[in-house]
């Protein structure tokens, strides 16, 4: 009978990476360092387009990734894994909606080393309207009511008053037609 653990010792672990189902991208201190095959298919890149280039590259704009830099970095520090749902440019200049999963390993120094999964969100019943015209406080916003954070808490988490994570909450359920947080919820998770 062959030892199980045989079996895994055989297992190729960077083709499984290669092969993985969900875009993955590794970064050191925001410049990308390796992809799986899915990340190349997203992004419509060669590995000479994303490896060792800055994740700058994937942005709309410059003063996107430096402002999700510095909202991100504070939150990743906070949690083991962040999730927040942004607007993404591929290698030929076009735009897509996409939620973004990332892991820093050193909470100290949350860029150091990180792991990144993107959904493309751009067939998704979420109209890209609603979501293109959210703000970054809007978004941090969302991501903390997701989490199920109540709006002290999110307040705490962000540095901000209560009644402003309200005035906040107020304007998702504008933008996204509902009428109470656990509807609001739903469409930020559709």
């Amino acid at each position: 009978m062959p030892n199980p653990s045989d079996a895994t010792s055989k297992l190729d672990y960077e083709d499984l990476f290669r092969h993985l189902p969900v875009a993955v991208i590794v970064a050191r201190e925001r410049i990308m360092v390796d992809c799986n095959a899915r990340a190349l298919e997203l992004f419509r890149a060669e590995r000479d387009d994303i490896v060792d280039q800055s994740f700058s590259k994937l942005y709309p704009q410059k003063k996107d990734f430096a402002s999700t830099g510095h909202r991100l970095g504070p939150l990743i520090a906070k949690r083991a894994v962040f999730s927040d749902d942004r607007i993404m440019r591929r290698i030929d200049g076009s735009h897509f909606w996409v939620t973004v999963r990332g892991f820093g390993y050193n909470p100290q120094r949350p860029f150091e080393l990180a792991v990144w999964t993107f959904t493309d969100l751009s067939d998704s019943a979420k109209p890209p309207d609603v979501t293109s015209t959210l703000t970054d406080r809007e978004r941090d916003v969302a991501a903390c009511l997701v989490h199920g954070l109540t709006s002290k808490e999110i307040g705490k988490e962000l540095n901000i008053s209560p009644r402003t994570v309200d005035i906040h909450r107020a304007s998702l359920l504008r933008k996204y037609g509902v009428r109470a947080t656990p509807e609001l919820i739903t469409r930020l998770l559709a």
